[in-house]
């Protein structure tokens, strides 16, 4: 004679409830590195838009305002450079082959890993007012 079963055998849920646990595991994991990607990705915005802010007020300076500098601080607007000195912000102005013009290097860093954001590029002195 043969016996009905009407349920699941411990085996059988064993099994389950392993390959569930797997599942969950890696599903936990993608969705940690996906929020830490979104954390970088906004700090590496926060970084890029003081950048820009830098370059926009270094095109706007006076003359008067382009000192040979290595590695100072950005001097441009104060509420893109709010909460930047954890970041290390750093402009090198070195004078070009002609009187007004300017080699600027800019760096600032971003996320966990000490990443460096960095953006070169000539300015003309005394483009403001």
């Amino acid at each position: 004679m043969r016996r009905e079963t009407s349920g699941t055998s411990l085996i059988e849920a064993l099994v389950a409830l392993s390959i569930l646990g797997i599942v969950l595991t890696m599903g936990a994991g993608f969705l940690a590195r996906r929020r830490d990607l979104d954390r970088e990705r906004l700090d590496r915005e926060r970084a890029l838009r003081a950048v820009r802010s830098e370059w926009v007020f270094l095109r706007t300076a006076s003359r008067a305002e382009f000192l040979p500098a290595e590695k100072r601080e950005f001097f441009g607007p104060s509420e893109f450079l709010d909460g930047l000195s954890a970041r290390a912000p750093r402009l090198t102005l070195t004078p070009g082959p002609h009187p007004d013009l300017w080699f600027a290097r800019l760096d600032v860093g971003y996320g966990r890993h000490g990443r460096r954001l960095v953006e070169e590029g000539w300015v003309f002195a005394g483009g403001g007012p």
